[in-house]
């Protein structure tokens, strides 16, 4: 037995698949963050976006070129044009985003770090008081600092995307694949060519997407 649909209900459902959204005009401020906003939700590691796209992110560590004399920061600079001229030169059809946002410094890691070492001490040498007052001294310090978000820096992301075709999950999911595809991609070739200064890239996973977006608002708050 086959189904059979009128015409009026295929261009219903295909209506209710496409991607109709236009970004309204900004309207003196009154509009929520949502209505302001073109996403619309995360699927895996990623922005699904109300006009059809899905987006990922790549973070990039940063390169101090102030240890650098003139003609290594000249290197730098034509190595990272390489990398522009290679992915998105004459004949790619592509669009990278790159954004440098100033976000609070993350001290987990190192404060874990100190912790580790205050409870050795405290249960395997508690006569060195002198080191264990002076490590608790340090954790109180540094997650006062962590927690006033007092110190910044800043980040490198570089944003990618891919068109997703309707709403379907079928098209969510092919989506989602061409673009792990593409970061990685992208991973390689920012790597590859600024190899020479230890240069790493990873890919931004939901959590971290999520800490952006909140910092992009107000960091503080």
């Amino acid at each position: 037995m086959k189904l059979s649909f009128k015409s009026s209900e295929k261009n219903s459902r295909k209506t209710k698949l496409d991607w109709t959204y236009q970004p309204p005009k900004i309207n003196g401020g009154k509009q929520t963050i949502d209505d302001m906003s073109l996403i619309v939700g995360l699927y895996d590691n990623y922005e699904v976006t109300k006009t059809g796209n899905l987006v990922g992110l790549l973070r990039v560590s940063g390169i101090n070129l102030d240890l650098l004399n003139d003609t290594e920061q000249e290197d730098v600079f034509k190595s990272y044009n390489s990398f522009l001229m290679s992915s998105l030169g004459d004949g790619v059809n592509d669009t990278y985003q790159f954004h440098e946002p100033t976000v609070p410094v993350d001290m987990t890691p190192y404060l874990n770090g100190l912790k580790r070492k205050y409870l050795y001490l405290k249960e395997k040498s508690p006569e060195q008081s002198f080191k264990i007052q002076l490590l608790a001294s340090y954790i109180d310090h540094f997650t006062k600092i962590q927690n006033a978000k007092n110190m910044t820096t800043k980040q490198h992301l570089v944003i990618l995307k891919v068109p997703i075709k309707n709403k379907s999950m079928e098209s969510l999911e092919l989506a989602a694949k061409n673009l792990a595809e593409k970061l990685d991609q992208a991973r390689r070739d920012i790597e590859e060519s600024l190899s020479d200064y230890d240069v790493t890239v990873n890919v931004v996973n939901n959590q971290e997407l999520l800490g952006i977006l909140k910092d992009l608002i107000n960091f503080k708050g």
